[in-house]
């Protein structure tokens, strides 16, 4: 492997510096989960695939559905890892889905992490992914408007991030909006089995707990806990 990116670094001619940054750290991390027997030679050749043929910066390291990667943008020095990290209770037979149909878009601001098993659907509008966010392992995430996750934000294993309620529902005879915007300042940390629904906004610095179902905005470094959740404390900082 590290001979091959070796290799790709004397082509200055086809391939800017950045090219060989991000293939050097692939391979970093594709040795380390071969390691591990979590990743194959096929699976580190098939995760060249977008870099060389579409000049894409996105990395696969695992099996992954990847549909309409013409409609994912990124920023300069933006990349998208897919599968890449440790993958503590996923296996190397879990697929990652991502889908960005012919209405959506999805824009990365700085390098972003997707771990093995992760659904992102994208059917209209906006996912737009900061700089350092890392979506944890059979996350699920449903765009029809907007979903904006600020940079450093931390997804937890099985949350749910919806934008949209997929059917109309009537009170007191008007129909409500079945979308609306979802966004989480940056740094925010979604407990693990979290729901977040629509038109929440996650404060800066908030933590929302385990298993907590999320339906009206949370204050900045705040912690919300329960269903529906609510404010149980307050927080400085976490790592």
């Amino acid at each position: 492997m590290g001979g091959l990116i070796e290799r790709f670094g004397s082509q200055v001619n086809r391939f800017d510096r950045r090219f060989v940054d991000d293939a050097r750290e692939y391979a970093r991390n594709v040795r380390a989960l071969r390691a591990g027997r979590e990743t194959s030679a096929r699976s580190f050749v098939a995760g060249l695939r977008y870099p060389l043929a579409y000049g894409q910066p996105i990395w696969t390291g695992s099996p992954t559905v990847l549909e309409g990667r013409e409609r994912i943008e990124f920023a300069d020095g933006a990349a998208l890892r897919i599968g890449l990290g440790p993958f503590g209770i996923s296996t190397r037979r879990d697929v990652s889905v991502l889908r960005i149909h012919p209405e959506g878009r999805l824009r990365c601001e700085g390098v972003v992490s997707v771990q093995r098993g992760t659904r992102i659907v994208v059917d209209s509008g906006l996912l737009q992914l900061g700089h350092g966010v890392n979506i944890n392992g059979f996350a699920k995430i449903l765009v029809r408007e907007r979903v904006s996750i600020g940079a450093g934000c931390n997804i937890s294993w099985n949350t749910q991030i919806l934008d949209n309620d997929f059917h109309p529902i009537t009170v007191d005879g008007v129909e409500q909006p079945m979308s609306a915007p979802v966004v989480l300042e940056d740094r925010a940390w979604i407990g693990a089995g979290a729901i977040i629904l629509k038109g929440v906004t996650i404060g800066e610095g908030a933590v929302v707990a385990a298993g907590a179902v999320v339906t009206r905005d949370v204050p900045a470094k705040t912690i919300v806990a329960g269903s529906p959740a609510k404010v149980v404390g307050q927080v400085d900082s976490w790592r």
